[in-house]
């Protein structure tokens, strides 16, 4: 091979892109917004002090004032520990009388007196009168004297049955109350996880940032929120909501950034990894091929080893050998053999693999969408995250039914809250009314979130 034709097809693989960092302060918001990030000291629990480093990247990635708002000591100093903005206030009710015990309890009987448990006769004040409403007298007159200030949005983990303390749930419905008053948009998040019979509890959100796609549907199946209002995070933000520690995960949040500045990969843009393999040098071109169909841009990571050689070749020579057309056909394809596919797999939001193995087997811990392509190979599900198909000519509609699912759009919170305050500044500028579930304009907002995590180009 000459040396011009393998510069020209080295040219064709990497182009000079420009700096994904600073393409991730793209993220837009006139002036330097501030940002409120609740957190009790339930969901620092339960999380293990990790959800403190969402907020931490959250403010990495926009550069905004992320400002900490708790009722607990430790929590408190948790946030400073990690240079943010942190506040504490007090949720302490100054004591209920009997008089008041009895104004609020003949209050909600008549506000519910018409209401009824699906499926039974039962009055639902009932229920409420002799356990949760009772509980909640215990914070009666324990309202902050702090203000919300100048929010632009406001960030409140959303309650569920090993997540909620006495002081947790006044804080945060202190909060969500002074947003809603104030016109500011809530993002509720999911700490423990949706699913259990406390529907009544959730707190009313904006839009939602939850850690699974069965979360998603909860929400929507339950009419708490329609699927625009709905955002799956990725991963890795996932993972700071997670109880226990993960060293494999650790290594790539550490490392996610640079991994993106080496491969020339803007952040939001849909990525596949392909693990490549000399044997299966017919699978790998014909996945190459089934990608220039899918219908929207792409990049591809095909991964080799430094240390594989056939003959005189190095691996990679071998690649760029053998799938010239394909690779000159697609938006954007690395061949990379400096990052570790364990980094690789986490940072793709698609694996393509022609064989079954370690990168598979990973992948499916961290619940990454695979593909298995292997010519007279298996077809069907594999577990949970895993599909075999024999057929390559199937995978763009695969990955298109995929799409459609909504299995393959993943959102960093960065992404979710600067669309809530680019939407709260046009309603400023407009001076339209404030956030409200009934505004569609906030789902449209969200479907185009939803279509620019797969297909837009920075």
């Amino acid at each position: 091979m000459g040396k011009k034709a393998k510069q020209r097809r080295q040219e064709s693989v990497q182009e000079p892109r420009p700096d994904p960092l600073m393409l991730s302060s793209s993220i837009e918001a006139p002036g330097k917004k501030r940002v409120v990030f609740a957190v009790g000291d339930a969901d620092y629990g339960y999380t293990e002090g990790k959800i403190l480093r969402l907020a931490q990247r959250l403010k990495e990635h926009t550069g905004w004032n992320i400002v900490t708002i708790t009722h607990d000591d430790e929590t408190f100093e948790g946030s400073k520990r990690l240079a943010l903005d942190a506040r504490r206030v007090d949720i302490e009710s100054p004591g209920v009388t009997v008089a008041d015990r009895l104004r609020s309890t003949d209050e909600m009987i008549r506000e519910t007196a018409d209401v009824t448990i699906p499926g039974s006769d039962l009055l639902l004040w009932k229920v409420l009168a002799m356990d949760d409403f009772l509980s909640s007298l215990q914070l009666y007159g324990a309202i902050p004297t702090s203000s919300l200030e100048d929010a632009g949005v406001v960030v409140v983990p959303l309650m569920a049955v090993d997540n909620n303390t006495r002081a947790t749930c006044g804080l945060y419905t202190w909060i969500v109350s002074e947003a809603q008053r104030k016109g500011i948009p809530v993002v509720g998040l999911e700490v423990s996880p949706l699913g259990n019979k406390n529907t009544l509890s959730q707190l009313p959100a904006d839009h939602y940032a939850v850690k699974s796609h069965w979360s998603k549907e909860f929400l929507v199946g339950e009419k708490l929120a329609v699927p625009d209002q709905v955002s799956v995070l990725r991963w890795e933000e996932s993972y700071f909501l997670w109880p226990g520690r993960d060293d494999y995960t650790e290594a790539y949040v550490e490392r996610d950034a640079k991994a993106r500045e080496m491969l020339g990969i803007p952040w939001d843009e849909f990525v596949v990894l392909i693990p490549h393999h000399v044997a299966f040098l017919w699978e790998a071109r014909k996945i190459l091929e089934a990608l220039g169909q899918v219908g929207f841009p792409v990049h591809v990571v095909i991964r080799v080893d430094p240390r594989t050689t056939r003959r005189h070749f190095p691996e990679r020579e071998i690649v760029l050998q053998s799938y010239g057309k394909e690779i000159r056909s697609l938006h954007h394809v690395v061949i990379d053999e400096r990052i570790g596919v364990g980094l690789l797999l986490q940072l793709a939001d698609l694996v393509i693999a022609p064989f079954a193995g370690t990168t598979t087997e990973r992948a499916a811990l961290c619940r990454k969408p695979t593909i298995v392509c292997q010519a007279l190979g298996q077809e069907g599900w594999r577990g949970e995250f895993v599909f075999w198909e024999p057929n390559p000519e199937k995978i763009p509609d695969l990955i298109g039914s995929w799409q459609a699912k909504g299995w393959l759009q993943q959102a960093r919170m960065a992404r979710i809250v600067a669309t809530l305050l680019d939407r709260g500044s046009k309603r400023v500028m407009h001076k339209e009314p404030p956030f409200s579930h009934t505004n569609p304009s906030v789902g449209e907002d969200f479907a185009r979130l939803a279509h620019d995590l797969v297909g837009e180009t920075l």
